[in-house]
């Protein structure tokens, strides 16, 4: 049997500009601390200095302390129930 891949939608803002992103998993949650961990690694991917990136046993609260500090900060996760037609905003009236 298949496993069913859940989405998430993360929205946050990475220093002081709102920024949302689509994830999948294999789990039916994806906690804050998983959220900030994958946005550390997205937006520091290319950063020389390992330090930044937190130990991969890090608590719920240094990971969060850890994105703040390299500008990632309000984290929310959603799980979508239903995916988005391509090219529509859900909840914005669209012009004929």
């Amino acid at each position: 049997m298949f496993s069913h891949k859940h989405k998430f939608e993360i929205n946050y803002i990475y220093k002081n500009d709102p920024r949302a992103q689509i994830v999948e998993a294999d789990s039916e949650r994806f906690p804050r601390e998983r959220a900030a961990r994958y946005l550390m690694e997205l937006h520091q991917a290319d950063a020389e200095n390992s330090l930044v990136m937190p130990a991969p046993d890090a608590s719920e609260e240094e990971l969060l302390r850890q994105a703040q500090v390299v500008g990632i900060t309000d984290i929310r996760v959603t799980k979508l129930v239903r995916e988005h037609e391509p090219g529509t905003t859900p909840g914005h009236y669209q012009q004929p």
